[in-house]
């Protein structure tokens, strides 16, 4: 039954994810239309240096809240008083954000100044982002529901209200409006979860230490993910380059989704099974799915290379050409990415070693900055693009010095080997369909059903195991819902 339901979040959190990779499809050219290369990168900008606030709010208590109420979800006493804790903890962390945020915020470029100042209202929305309990609990069925009513009535409003380039306020306004509705739909029904009970500061604030040693990665990856938009707007004269770099690093993210989740979901899992049934288990699930990560990344970067400069002409216009070749740059980071998120989200999160996990984060952070400072001021976005692989390939290989003793890893290896040699042949079929198709809607349809069949038909007829497996867990999933 477990392992049923494993399957099943996985499978909610695939379909949210496939809507979240569907949606850019129908947003992204009609505002690369609409706004343009400026405003798009006005917009990407201001939300670069506003994320950072959002982040000092939440303080790591995404990772923390999900894996304290793994912990204790089978607990009603403790669930509460946990959820109590934690959520006192969050709403002081974001008001202190807020204050911060209006303090400094006059001092930000006065050229975007109501922007900068509507933004602010995003820091607020965090405050009630509980999202955290709900993967804790593993309810990622009501996850899904939630994010799926967003997504649609995101993309309704966009089309209504968003007619020029001169619509950014409102396009702000448009995300604030949905921040608020997905976070605070999130409170309906939570009295069947969790009773209200009341707690001192001192209490929440016992689990600070902690959130704060989870918060240091994520200040990291903010660096070498956000804060790079924010270096481009500094370091180089052309304010396009950030929205470049924006749709290229968006488009690998939505790909990442259907990867990365086997970590949300596994996360909570592992957390339980690590205190009832030991660290074996443990490592016989993280051996798992290293192979499904690699079986799943390494088609999505041959995929995105050999596909890329055939999708972003018809997708965001020729101005946003460049894209096309970030892409071709960024495909690796699809790999590294899925294996560190198996070994840093999945394994070192949920075994406690918070602090190796930091290690290899921050690591990287300093290497990322030290790349980009250097790069983008010569490249602009190409050199951001070479600086985010070279930043993920360290975390990788820091987290596997790291981990290379707990696993044997020659299974692995040998899995990806294989699925290399597999995902390479799809990927040069795909390219050459490109090639004689052109630049269209129609080719990147065809290359994607041509990648599928290719790469799912040469492991089926070698009958590779793991794709045999999930293939049956597909159908139990199937046959659950039937029944």
């Amino acid at each position: 039954m477990k392992k049923s339901k494993v399957a099943s979040n996985y499978l909610y959190n695939v379909a949210y994810q496939i809507l979240t990779f569907i949606t850019p499809f129908i947003t992204t050219p009609y505002l690369a239309r609409v706004f343009g290369s400026e405003s798009l990168g006005i917009y990407n900008y201001t939300y670069s240096i506003v994320y950072w606030f959002i982040l000092f709010g939440m303080l790591g208590l995404g990772i923390y809240g999900n894996r304290q109420i793994a912990k204790v979800r089978d607990d009603d006493e403790k669930r509460s008083r946990t959820f109590c804790e934690i959520f006192t903890l969050q709403v002081l962390n974001v008001l202190f954000s807020m204050l911060v945020y209006f303090v400094v915020f006059r001092f930000f470029d006065k050229q975007y100044f109501n922007i900068f100042l509507l933004q602010g209202l995003m820091v607020f929305a965090t405050l009630f982002d509980i999202s955290w309990f709900y993967n804790g609990i593993e309810n990622f069925k009501k996850i899904t529901i939630r994010n799926f009513a967003v997504k649609i009535i995101t993309i309704i409003l966009i089309f209504l209200i968003i007619k020029n380039p001169n619509q950014v306020v409102q396009y702000v306004w448009i995300n604030i409006a949905m921040l608020f509705f997905s976070n605070i739909v999130m409170w309906i029904n939570l009295k069947s979860y969790v009773k209200f009970v009341k707690v001192k500061i001192k209490d929440a604030y016992k689990h600070f230490k902690n959130t704060f040693i989870l918060f240091l990665p994520q200040i990291a990856t903010t660096i070498y993910s956000t804060f790079t938009q924010t270096l481009i707007g500094f370091l180089y004269t052309d304010i396009s380059e950030v929205a470049f770099y924006n749709q290229a690093y968006k488009l690998i993210t939505m790909c990442l989704a259907i990867t990365t989740t086997i970590g949300t979901v596994m996360l909570p899992r592992i957390v339980n099974s690590k205190a009832h049934d030991g660290i074996e288990k443990v490592k016989s699930m993280t051996n798992k799915t290293f192979k499904i990560a690699l079986f799943l990344a390494l088609p999505l970067a041959f995929g995105i290379a050999a596909g890329s400069i055939y999708f972003v002409p018809w997708f965001l216009t020729d101005e946003f050409k460049t894209v096309g070749y970030l892409l071709m740059i960024m495909a690796p980071v699809l790999v590294f990415i899925s294996m560190t998120n198996v070994m840093g989200t999945q394994f070192l999160l949920s075994c406690d070693r918070d602090k190796d996990y930091t290690i290899s984060v921050v690591g990287g952070c300093i290497i990322n900055v030290l790349c980009n400072i250097f790069l983008i001021s010569k490249f602009g976005s190409i050199g951001a693009s070479i600086a985010t692989v070279i930043t993920e390939a360290s975390v990788f290989f820091i987290q596997y010095f790291m981990v290379r003793k707990t696993f044997d890893f020659s299974g692995i290896i040998t899995k990806g080997f294989k699925y290399f040699s597999v995902a390479l042949v799809m990927g040069i079929i795909i390219f050459l369909v490109g090639h004689f198709m052109g630049a269209n809607i129609i080719t990147n349809l065809v290359q994607l059903l041509v990648g599928v069949i290719v790469y799912i038909g040469i492991l089926y007829f070698t009958k590779d195991d793991l794709l045999l497996f999930l293939l049956e867990k597909v159908k139990d999933v199937l046959h659950l819902k039937k029944a």
